[in-house]
């Protein structure tokens, strides 16, 4: 009786929201109780749900992907974007050059964001997650050893260009293994969080002090100098943690590097001549520079983890960790250079924002997602007014040493994050999958991820841009297949 009760309540409630909507009351009841039946598809929280559930304050509000257990076609959509963007720069470079959609902003940002998302919600072993990832770089490795050995070119002596671009899934084997104990602590994290506030704790009230017309009542003075002084501990104990490694990695570290660089140096040459396009060093200098910089993206990398452990436990709101990782990455990444070497090391920072983001939300990202979804044209303006018109060059493979030109594409860069973490859910709509019927370009942007540089390598234009483009009606059909 309970159940029925709460299902009719649920489809009550729905009914009101499809008259605001325009939407058959009809249709939402029934679809309602599909859900509750669990017959109905399961593709993320939709307008109608968003309606009902606008005056709900909880601290769930807040969270990306809140549920493990739906399915967010923003994911999907993103993944399909940034797939069809990294073939079209393999196989016609001028794209990426001339920034066309601003993509050297977004899309192998977007690749690492949603990878970090998903190994966040994912609850496969640690050991099946890397054989699938394994298996789907043994594949690629295959296809691009193939079409090298079919094109006659000599692999042996450059097989970091063999790998090429499956070097993103090797990476993402790399992460997952370092990311598991972060990901296991960070939910251990959350549950402490969300213990502390089930004791009463009042976390709107308890990082920043107030003033009496923001309480809408008076405050005592004890409980204002109390609120002064955790605020105090925390720029301390956050700032002093900051200093610490600043000092570790900057002057503790340095006689090392000097017994290090020999050993770069051979490894490195092991990996053929196509190193030199990533910044790899090729000389003894080279090498020592190379370490010099290793230790700078470490230094950001170490310090995003310790802001990770230090934030929920000096602030009373988790979310406001998302905001410190945020803020020291592209902090770093707009005042010190760094160079085309340093992609591995942006790519974990990548990965680590999103699973962050994902484990203990963002703050006030619902209402920054609302405007966001409302006003799409401003970030896309901002975008348009940061970068200079007329440059050509891949300033996120080779970062300028102008300060100012940094700042603006690293600026432009965060507002891409930002705005995905905070409303890619809201700009998404599930009906492409759920009535457009498009699943099956999952399957489609899997496969050519595989074969696109293959097929470039291989076939002269236009012929490699029809057969990419001919792999979706294939991949439609062995879907809807009886």
């Amino acid at each position: 009786l309970a159940l029925r009760r709460s299902t009719h309540s649920d489809i009550e409630r729905a009914q009101m929201a499809a008259q605001v909507g325009g939407v058959p009351a009809s249709e939402v009841a029934e679809s309602s109780l599909l859900r509750q039946k669990g017959l109905g598809p399961s593709y993320g929280v939709g307008p109608l749900e968003r309606q009902t559930s606008v005056d709900v304050k909880d601290d769930t509000c807040d969270d990306l992907c809140p549920s493990s257990e739906e399915h967010y076609p923003f994911l999907d959509l993103t993944r399909l974007g940034c797939v069809f963007m990294v073939a079209v720069d393999h196989g016609a470079p001028a794209f990426g050059y001339w920034n066309v959609f601003f993509a050297q902003g977004w899309v192998l940002q977007y690749l690492f964001l949603v990878c970090g998302v998903c190994f966040g919600m994912s609850k496969k072993p640690l050991l099946e997650y890397e054989l699938r990832l394994g298996v789907y770089a043994v594949i690629g490795i295959c296809v691009n050893w193939s079409a090298w050995l079919l094109m006659g070119l000599d692999w042996r002596s450059n097989f970091f260009n063999v790998v090429f671009h499956i070097w993103f899934v090797v990476g993402l084997m790399v992460y997952a293994v370092l990311l598991v104990p972060v990901r296991a602590f960070l939910v251990s994290t959350r549950a402490m969080c969300d213990q502390r506030a089930a004791a009463g704790e009042n976390p709107e009230e308890a990082d920043f002090p107030q003033d009496e017309e923001e309480r809408g009542g008076d405050v005592s003075v004890p409980a204002r100098a109390e609120q002064r002084d955790a605020l105090l501990h925390a720029l301390v104990v956050i700032g002093g943690g900051v200093l610490g490694i600043l000092i570790l990695f900057k002057e503790v570290m340095q006689p090392l590097l000097k017994i290090l660089a020999p050993l770069v140096l051979q490894f490195v040459s092991v990996l053929g001549t196509g190193t030199s396009f990533w910044g790899l060093p090729q000389n003894s200098q080279e090498s020592l520079v190379f370490l010099e910089q290793v230790c700078s993206y470490s230094m950001v990398t170490t310090t995003n983890l310790y802001l990770m452990f230090t934030c929920p436990r000096v602030f009373k709101r988790r979310q406001l960790t998302a905001w410190a990782v945020l803020i020291n990455t592209y902090g770093h990444r707009m005042l010190w250079y760094r160079s085309s070497d340093e992609r591995p090391w942006h790519g974990f920072d990548l990965m680590t924002i999103a699973l962050t983001t994902y484990l203990l939300g963002i703050l006030h990202r619902r209402t920054l997602g609302k405007y966001i979804a409302r006003y799409w044209f401003v970030p896309i303006a901002l975008c348009g007014l940061l970068w200079p018109a007329g440059t050509y060059g891949r300033l996120d493979e080779t970062p300028p040493h102008d300060i100012s030109l940094r700042i603006r594409s690293t600026m432009m860069e965060a507002i891409f994050v930002v705005v995905w973490l905070c409303a890619g859910d809201r700009i998404v709509h599930k009906e492409i999958f759920t009535e457009d019927k498009m699943v099956f370009m999952n399957d489609w942007a899997l496969i050519v991820f595989l074969v696109h540089k293959a097929v470039h390598m291989m076939l002269p234009s236009p012929t490699n841009w029809l057969v990419i483009l001919g792999i979706g009606p294939v991949c439609y059909i062995r879907r809807h297949m009886p």
